[in-house]
């Protein structure tokens, strides 16, 4: 199991690439509850009460990919960017995968239509 933990992480510590994917994902939920407080108010899927379960349930796939998205991200950049990660990018990262996450799950459902 350490060698697969290890393999997982790269080049970098087991427990910075775990926190890492901690920054990531609260700012993965802080795009989430963004998104939330301005989309969802008029969209007619919404319950009329605010529901952390509905929140979740609904954003569940997003999250999902973008946990995907970080982990890719996390793995290569000190192979191919040659670029040492830092605490806030992380942050960064886990909104902006959140969101290219989204993206890519409107891409699939439009091409069903």
């Amino acid at each position: 199991m350490k060698t697969v933990l290890e393999q997982l992480s790269g080049a970098t510590n087991l427990l910075v690439f775990l926190t890492w994917f901690l920054l990531a994902f609260i700012g993965a939920f802080i795009a989430v509850i963004i998104r939330a407080k301005f989309n969802y108010k008029y969209n007619t899927d919404t319950p009329y009460r605010w529901s952390w379960s509905f929140l979740l349930q609904d954003n569940l796939v997003n999250l999902t990919i973008g946990f995907f998205i970080s982990l890719i991200f996390f793995r290569f950049t000190s192979q191919f960017l040659q670029a040492n990660l830092n605490i806030w990018l992380a942050f960064i990262l886990g909104g902006a995968s959140n969101e290219l996450a989204l993206q890519f799950v409107k891409f699939s459902l439009s091409a069903r239509k």
